[in-house]
């Protein structure tokens, strides 16, 4: 709870031996053992209750979606398996679509690769 380690723990013993003495020292420590049991048992009991109180409400809510959860999985089933059936049974007749795209033919007497650095030829001859 403190997270208080060995050493720490004899360096507060020798601290209360040496402010309270040896008479009353004893009776400190079974008083702060008394505390301590007490704010363990406060916390416990609180952590029962809101345990408790969150438990009611958590069961209405899993009860109300559990009934929902399922009507959705089987809308969901109804969904995919006559898709599922329908695929099955139609064989497709399209045909399948090529990796490159055809190019498009040139008229013939024209060179297309001439063509761009012509283009290039009559930009640079357009500037002053």
């Amino acid at each position: 709870m403190f997270n208080l380690q060995g050493g720490e723990l004899i360096i507060i013993a020798l601290l209360a031996l040496v402010v309270l003495g040896p008479e009353k020292l004893p009776e400190a420590m079974r008083h702060v053992g008394r505390l301590y049991r007490q704010l363990r048992s406060v916390r416990d009991t609180f952590q029962r209750e809101f345990k408790q109180a969150l438990d009611e409400p958590m069961r209405d809510l899993r009860k109300a979606t559990s009934g929902s959860a399922d009507t959705l999985r089987q809308a969901a089933r109804s969904m995919v398996e006559p898709a599922a059936r329908s695929d099955e049974s139609t064989p497709t007749s399209e045909p399948a679509p090529t990796a490159e795209p055809a190019a498009p033919e040139s008229p013939k007497g024209t060179n297309t690769e001439e063509a761009p650095e012509s283009l290039d030829q009559g930009a640079d001859s357009e500037r002053p």
